[in-house]
């Protein structure tokens, strides 16, 4: 363990801790954050009254929707110049979500994806290897900084086929990969066009984030590369990778519960469930400075285990992520909300929003976006080349905004 006197903390303990770090999150939310305050206020609440963990119930949740309307900086619990990294990721409005580090932030992040690497087994003697789209430039960064700081040697992530990927990978003796699901199935198809064996690379373990894994890909991935395989956790909003990790027992996700107060709520009432309950995951920030969240709803239907894990360790464990609450759905990793493609097809399009549908196909093991365009009179052409040009453009732009692959098929308008 990176720190047992944390990850293998009596349970008494963590909520005693838990307990004293929530109250100091909540008095700061309420005295530097005017959207807390509000809400506090409407409920006729003060931070004194939260006296026990089960207190928290009490206290609205927050979503989203909120973040956006209190952009760009409506959420940050401390002035600008205290900030030293600025996010911003999509989000399920015309304004993009925003979150604000100080310097403290950085550096709790660095420690918890240590602790993310090394129930990984990831070591200073390792070569880790990122290949990670670019719609996830926000958790590779993440994820580079961790493997430095744990001591590891990296290899950054870079604008290569995946042919030369696996060259690099030979060559250099990769020893950790650290990639999505969808990419590392699509390497597999890669190796077999290039008559390339896992014996002949150094690959012993990978580190597959962003998007669920279901066993049966699991299995595929592990036979493919002859690898372990390990898993994580995390959301952009909630500063990003390692909020969870997988160990050697593979036995769900362990929560850093000891920084994240995590809960599972009845996604109708809006009630807290029992342990092992399914509902979705609200989570509540303990010791980030720049910007902290009071029970921010994932999104994320899951469960949690609070029995102690075989590996040794008590935190509460995130069962397997089964869906979602709302639209979000996502493509090769990257979250994409329904009402972002019709805004950027307006956008693109001069504000003429045309009729289309799309999916999440999979082509050689790697997911893209599959949207098929209605073309109306006004995106009509009678030349071939205009209509590729279209395409191209649409697929330019998705790619630019969202980070994801797409695949437009332009489908004749039916006439009444």
């Amino acid at each position: 363990m990176r720190q047992p006197q944390f990850e293998a903390m009596n349970r008494e303990e963590l909520e005693l801790l838990q307990l004293e770090r929530l109250q100091s999150t909540l008095t700061r939310a309420y005295r530097q954050v005017k959207f807390y305050r509000r809400r506090l206020d409407e409920h006729g609440l003060k931070p004194e009254d939260i006296r026990e963990l089960r207190d928290l119930a009490r206290l609205p949740c927050t979503t989203r929707e909120d973040l956006s309307e209190n952009y760009p900086y409506g959420m940050f619990a401390v002035p600008l110049r205290d900030i030293v990294r600025i996010v911003s990721s999509p989000g399920t409005t015309d304004r993009p979500l925003v979150v604000g580090y100080t310097s403290p932030d950085l550096k709790l992040w660095q420690e918890l994806l240590a602790r993310l690497y090394t129930a990984a087994g990831v070591t200073r003697d390792d070569i880790v290897q990122f290949i990670l789209p670019p719609g996830l430039a926000n958790w590779r960064r993440d994820l580079m900084a961790g493997a430095e700081y744990l001591g590891a040697s990296v290899i950054p992530a870079a604008s290569l086929n995946f042919a030369k990927e696996l060259m690099v990978m030979r060559d250099y003796k990769t020893s950790v990969l650290v990639t999505t699901p969808s990419i590392a199935r699509h390497l597999l198809t890669v190796m077999d066009r290039l008559d390339l064996t896992p014996a002949e690379l150094s690959l012993k373990r990978a580190l597959l984030v962003a998007a669920p894994l279901p066993s049966q890909v699991r299995r595929e991935i592990e036979e493919g590369l002859q690898i372990k395989i390990a898993t994580a956790y995390g959301i952009t909003e909630v500063m990003g990778p390692g909020l969870a990790f997988s160990c050697e027992a593979d036995a769900g996700f362990h929560f850093s519960a000891d920084h994240f107060y995590p809960e599972i709520l009845d996604p109708q009432t809006g009630r807290p469930l029992d342990p092992g309950a399914e509902g979705e995951l609200v989570i509540t920030t303990l010791t980030t400075v720049a910007f902290p969240l009071v029970r921010f709803k994932s999104g994320d239907l899951t469960s949690l285990n609070p029995e102690p894990c075989a590996c040794g360790r008590t935190l509460v464990r995130l069962g397997p992520i089964r869906g979602r609450t709302d639209a979000i759905f996502s493509v090769g990793g990257i979250k994409v909300h329904p009402d972002q493609i019709g805004r950027l097809l307006k956008d693109l399009l001069g504000g003429h929003l045309p009729r289309f549908s799309y999916g999440v196909q999979t082509e050689a093991g790697l997911e893209f976006l599959a949207l098929d365009l209605r073309v109306d009179e006004q995106l009509f052409s009678d030349e071939i080349k205009a209509l590729e040009g279209l395409c191209y453009r649409v697929r330019r732009y998705f790619l630019d905004h969202l980070g994801i692959q797409t695949r437009v098929t332009l489908k004749e308008t039916a006439v009444s």
